[in-house]
């Protein structure tokens, strides 16, 4: 079986000295260094979390919520695609079954695939206004400075580096491994409280629909007043809705 970092429980490769995810020597510390001196990235992060505690997150940044609107927005229009896309299929299976004529197919599809064109198009914009959150920044630092210490490692096997160099390089990228392992956890930390936070707006403003829908059914709002405030309602409620949706997919697809 391939070893187990003892700190991150990550499997490693056996020629390893070191953990690529944590950074984290697999050597057995020697006599006389305490575990306080070094601590482990749980310590790290369980420090993290006791301060990121003390001060509970109350609103999220505007260019959060702007990159949340951006993904929701591409996310609208990948979803648009996948179900035309969808429906090309199906005719194209009709035209195989014998059930409509090439020209039938043709003059149906050129409307769907001129959408496919212009959705396409809006896709590549809204890709370039894009831009990773803190904590997926956080994360290509921290593969980068992986990447470099296994690339040293393999130097150091092959005998193509002198042990100073390696010595002196395994160091620094260490470090710099630790430095963005630790921005990594703290980072995650703080998007999955900005989720929770989502999720209790989100809530919020479900229940707050559901209170407008009673208050008008009992007569104590209006017809008017209350298509317009149903309309604002349910236009904000969609909106949570959609960034709970894309923040927890982001998580989900973290390894």
């Amino acid at each position: 079986m391939a070893p187990v970092c003892s700190s991150c429980g990550n499997t490693v490769k056996s020629t390893a000295k070191f953990c690529k995810y944590c950074g984290r020597s697999l050597k057995s510390p020697s006599r006389g260094v305490s575990r306080r001196d070094h601590p482990s990235p749980s310590t790290r992060v369980s420090r993290s979390r006791s301060v990121t505690a003390s001060r509970p997150v109350t609103e999220i940044p505007s260019d959060v919520l702007a990159q949340l609107e951006l993904r929701g927005q591409l996310l609208e229009l990948q979803k648009e695609e996948k179900g035309l896309m969808e429906e090309i299929d199906r005719l194209q299976a009709e035209l195989e079954k014998g059930e409509q004529s090439i020209s039938e197919l043709e003059e149906k599809m050129k409307p769907l695939k001129k959408r496919i064109k212009e959705l396409t198009s809006r896709e590549k914009k809204l890709k370039t206004k894009i831009k990773p959150f803190p904590f997926e920044e956080a994360g290509k630092a921290r593969h980068l400075w992986s990447e470099r210490l296994d690339k040293l490692e393999e130097l150091k096997q092959e005998g193509t580096t002198r042990e100073s160099v390696y010595r002196r390089l395994k160091g620094e990228y260490e470090t710099g491994l630790r430095d963005a392992e630790r921005k990594y956890q703290e980072q995650l930390i703080l998007t999955k409280e900005w989720l929770l936070l989502l999720k209790s707006q989100y809530a919020a403003a479900r229940d707050e629909l559901a209170m407008l829908e009673a208050r008008h059914g009992v007569g104590e709002v209006g017809e008017g007043a209350h298509e317009k405030s149903k309309e604002t309602l349910e236009k904000r409620t969609k909106q949570l809705g959609r960034q709970v949706e894309i923040l927890e997919t982001i998580l989900r697809g973290i390894k």
